[in-house]
């Protein structure tokens, strides 16, 4: 049979992939090229920290790995048995999530998670709220799966206004389309920690109008000031209808390894795992491996990096000399760059200028259209003294704005 001429066909490509959005870091990083000296990176969301010992890669080239031959093969698709069972402790342990073997499925990082979810739960029209400002990649996942991302914005009212009516903020985007809600907590890249009432908003809505859930909560671990982590699946009602994905990257200073973690009800993990079958069959055994011994001995160094990043988040406040709120927890400030624009001059040209001076940070356009005024830096990315050396850096190039 002849395909029809409306079929996609060379030299086209496919409409979800002309429409995905284009790095948000391009543009900056050919300016960062023009700068001869050190440079300040604070546009990825990275630590400096080494995991902890034992699940670092010095680890993986011992004899006792190298001679695994298990290593060396293929393994499960949905994730070794050791550290799905690992998992489901830690969810049980920490999150109050209890889980069964078939609702876990590890991934290559967080991104592969919800790439892999999105493909699974949306249709081509179906409406994504994407509760801003949010990591930006979640969008092209949306699109990708042939969706449409509705931004609603939630976390930078909820700072601006903690006194407001978060079921509010909600109500005005839910229309016969919407099929799911998509929120991270702690907060990337604002820092807001969403608690019982925030997140009683969100399951009250996805009950009442039966939408899936899917809860980025990557920065868990790294909640101040007294602040406790909740996840939203342990809400009444809330289990069998939401997705919870976890990050060896941020917890455990990993991002190199790719580990993520996926649970859920097993109805919808089940497909899932199909998609994870087809993308990348499983995920390096070896790199599995590090990831165990990570959450089996990495108490201590969650309890220190909280220490250095809640003075790293504190250092930051103070040196910096643009707007911004204390964040509760994860790894950023969100910065309002509007007070240090020249006539006429744009944010993105702002970071350009920056850029040229060896400061990275990423466009707050990405994390919401609301946000264009804002950039976002990585306050865990550099060790004290090069946090220090690059703040009072941008404070001079600010200054001679």
């Amino acid at each position: 049979m002849l395909p029809s001429p409306a079929m996609p066909r060379f030299p086209s490509i496919s409409a979800p992939a002309a429409a995905m959005p284009a790095s948000i870091f391009a543009r900056l990083v050919e300016k960062l090229a023009r700068h001869d000296g050190e440079t300040y990176p604070f546009h990825l969301g990275d630590t400096y920290l080494s995991p902890p010992v034992g699940a670092r890669l010095e680890s993986l080239g011992t004899p006792e790995v190298a001679g695994d031959a298990r290593n060396y093969r293929y393994g499960a698709p949905a994730g070794d048995p050791e550290l799905i069972a690992a998992v489901r402790a830690k969810l049980a342990a920490r999150n109050g999530l209890e889980v069964g073997p078939g609702g876990v499925q590890i991934t290559c990082g967080a991104t592969h998670a919800f790439s892999c979810a999105a493909r699974a739960l949306f249709e081509p029209g179906d409406e994504v709220l994407l509760l801003t400002p949010c990591w930006p990649l979640f969008r092209g996942h949306v699109l990708a799966a042939g969706a449409c991302p509705v931004e609603v914005p939630f976390s930078s009212r909820l700072l601006a206004e903690p006194g407001c009516n978060p079921r509010a903020l909600l109500a005005p985007f839910i229309g016969p389309k919407t099929a799911a809600i998509y929120f991270v907590t702690p907060n990337n890249p604002d820092g807001k920690v969403l608690g019982r009432r925030e997140l009683d908003a969100i399951a009250d809505v996805a009950r009442a109008h039966d939408l899936w859930v899917l809860a980025d909560e990557v920065y868990e671990d790294f909640c101040f000031d007294g602040r406790t982590h909740l996840s939203i699946a342990t809400l009444p009602g809330m289990a069998e209808r939401t997705l919870t994905v976890h990050s060896f990257s941020k917890s455990y200073g990993q991002a190199g390894f790719r580990i993520g973690t996926l649970a859920g009800p097993e109805a919808v993990v089940t497909p899932i795992r199909k998609l994870a079958n087809h993308s990348v069959y499983n995920v390096a055994r070896a790199l599995q491996g590090a990831a165990l011994a990570a959450l089996q001995g990495g108490a201590g160094f969650l309890a220190a990096a909280r220490v250095t990043y809640e003075q790293a988040r504190d250092l930051t406040v103070a040196r910096l000399e643009l707007p911004c709120r204390v964040p509760e927890g994860g790894s950023y400030v969100f910065v309002d760059l509007a007070p240090r624009l020249r006539p006429g001059e744009t944010p993105l040209a702002l970071l350009e200028r920056l850029a040229e001076a060896g400061i990275l940070l990423a466009p707050g356009e990405a994390f919401g259209a609301a946000s264009a005024s804002y950039a976002r830096l990585c306050y865990t990315a550099l060790p004290r003294a090069r946090l220090e050396a690059g703040l009072a850096r941008m404070a001079a190039v600010l200054g001679s704005g």
